[in-house]
Parts: structure tokens; C-alpha cells; sequence
């Protein structure tokens, strides 16, 4: 199976990758813009950069329009796996039409076209693959470009030092999961983790997923488990991180006693890692697989996405 290999060799996608790192000292603001399996780069790379001290403000954008604060002095990094997602396009072309900076990422496309067409600086990506089993190459090129590529490669050598590890706990969550609607409650540090989750389980196991983030969970979705009835639909996981704030931490203690109080099971999940970035890195590799094996439970084919397909010939 196609998917299967794509994702045993996911940890050689990610390689300190040889392209120009761009200088940010001279931008106002940084804007990542994506959808999708190529639009969670963005967000993985803005929270790296922040915790790295960067003190410009960096925007994540999954639209087509940019906010009116984007304009000349910004900097736009676009990334679209194929080169064809139309909000990205879209954000590409009003950026240029503002005077921002463009630098753009794709395996081919209307997207490279675009960077011919206005001289814009472009990485190629290899092609032929789906863009959600892509990652580690997208991610890859933009933590170059912002100077990060070491923190890439590291993140690969971990990743293929835990593979055994991650392939059997994921088999063993998908086994718990299965015939449950999947809720995964996440902390800052580890939301980028719950959206990787949804979108893996929704594309590759074809099955609903929910999210949800402290603190805000506690301030509204928390009283939605008084529900006897829907609340035993769902098995929860609680993803959180060491470095989470010590507030946090304390919440996601009392999140699981609550839970747990209500005779429910919740799966309480950190990555394994010295670094933040490995420990991110081997949740997202986790709920890569975990999607996977779900999906052969289910018994679909990971790759098809009919439905996104159908949109796609709708709109076109």
C-alpha cells in the first residue's frame, strides 16, 4: 500500500534542506498561508519561531484574502504541496498586488508559475505524493528558509530512532479508538498536534474527529460533557507537554480527574523527546500512524479523499 510506505519513510523527509535563509530583521510581519496537509507547516513554524524570540508578529492564514495589516514590509511565505490550492494562490496574488515579500513552496504548479512569473524566490519540492504524507518535506523547506534546518534534521533522526516505538502504541490506540468518535483535547504547546490529528483522522481514516484547547475547553465545552448519552460516543485524548504553562499542566490534571470521575477513560499523551520540537515531532508522527491503523480497522484506503475531490470539480 502506497500509504504505508510513504509513511514508514516520513522520517527521511525531514533534512536541513539546501535553500537561502531568509533575513527577517527587515519585515514588519511574517504571514504563513496554506490549507490543508500544506497549511499546518505555517503553524508549526510560527510557534517555533515565537518561542525562539522572534518579535515580529507571525500570522497564520487560511483564506484567500490576507488581513489589511499585510502589505509592503511583510513577508509571505506560501505553501501549497501541489502547487494548485486556490486560497493560497489567491493570498499570493493579493500579496504581490500589496508590495509584501513572497517566498513560495510547492512540488510544481500553478504556484511555481506564479513565482516565475514575478520573480519570486521558490523551493521545489519532490513530487508524487499526497500532500498530507508530504510533511517533513514542506516543513522541512520552510524551517530552512527561517534558519531552522538543523532543528529539521534533528527532528528526522528522532523520529526514526522512536519509528518501532510510535508504529505499536499508534496500533494500540487505533484498537481503543475504534467505533468511538475521537476527541482530542490539547494544550498550546500541543495544538498544532490536535489539528495534525483531525485532519489525519478525517482524511485517512474517513471518520469524524473533534478538538478542542485549554484553557478555553474549560470556559464552555466542559459543561457539554454533563450529556451521559453523547459523552459515551467519544474516547478523549489529552495531549499536552512538559514546557506547557504550570497553570495548564494543573488543568490538564483536572480535565483527566473529571473525566475520570464521569467513568470515562482518557488517554493522556506526551511526546518523547529531549527538545520541544522532537516531542512534537513524535506526537504528530504518532497520530500519523494512529490514522493510518485506524483507517485498516475501518477498512479503508487511506489515500482517496472523494469527497474533497468532488468539491474541488464543483468549484472549478
Amino acid at each position: 500500500m502506497q500509504a504505508l510506505e510513504w509513511l514508514e519513510n516520513m522520517p527521511q523527509q525531514f533534512k536541513k534542506m539546501p535553500v537561502e535563509v531568509v533575513e527577517l530583521s527587515p519585515y514588519r510581519g511574517i504571514v504563513f498561508t496554506g490549507m490543508g496537509g500544506s497549511g499546518i507547516v505555517g503553524e508549526i513554524t510560527a510557534m517555533f519561531l515565537e518561542r525562539r524570540g522572534v518579535d515580529i508578529p507571525t500570522l497564520v492564514v487560511k483564506d484567500y484574502r490576507l488581513p489589511p495589516c499585510v502589505k509592503e514590509g511583510w513577508l509571505v511565505v506560501a505553501v501549497s504541496y501541489s502547487g494548485n490550492t486556490e486560497e493560497t494562490l489567491s493570498a499570493v496574488e493579493e500579496a504581490v498586488r500589496r508590495g509584501s515579500t513572497v517566498v513560495s513552496v510547492s512540488s510544481g504548479g500553478k504556484l511555481k508559475n506564479v513565482a516565475l512569473q514575478y520573480n519570486l524566490p521558490h523551493v521545489d519540492l519532490p513530487q508524487g505524493f499526497a500532500p498530507r504524507y508530504a510533511l517533513g518535506y514542506m516543513l522541512s523547506a520552510v524551517l530552512s528558509l527561517m534558519g531552522m534546518g538543523d532543528i529539521s534534521q534533528k527532528m528526522g533522526e528522532h523520529l526514526a530512532s522512536y519509528s518501532s516505538v510510535i508504529k505499536e502504541k499508534a496500533k494500540e490506540l487505533a484498537q481503543r479508538l475504534k467505533n468511538y468518535l475521537p476527541v482530542v483535547y490539547a494544550t498550546p504547546l500541543t495544538g498544532v498536534c490536535a489539528v495534525r490529528y483531525k485532519a489525519q483522522i478525517n482524511e485517512n481514516a474517513k471518520t469524524l474527529c473533534h478538538t478542542a484547547l485549554l484553557p478555553e475547553l474549560h470556559h464552555n465545552e466542559i459543561v457539554g460533557l454533563d450529556n451521559y448519552l453523547t459523552r459515551q460516543m467519544c474516547h478523549f485524548l489529552l495531549l499536552y507537554d512538559r514546557e506547557d504553562h504550570p497553570r495548564i499542566l494543573r488543568r490538564v490534571q483536572i480535565t483527566r480527574d473529571i473525566l475520570q470521575e464521569m467513568g470515562l477513560v482518557p488517554i493522556e499523551l506526551e511526546g518523547e523527546g529531549e527538545s520541544f520540537e522532537e516531542r512534537l515531532a513524535y506526537l504528530i508522527y504518532l497520530g500519523d500512524w494512529l490514522s493510518y491503523h485506524l483507517a485498516v480497522l475501518y477498512g479503508f484506503d487511506p489515500l482517496p479523499v472523494k469527497s474533497i475531490d468532488r468539491i474541488k470539480g464543483m468549484l472549478s
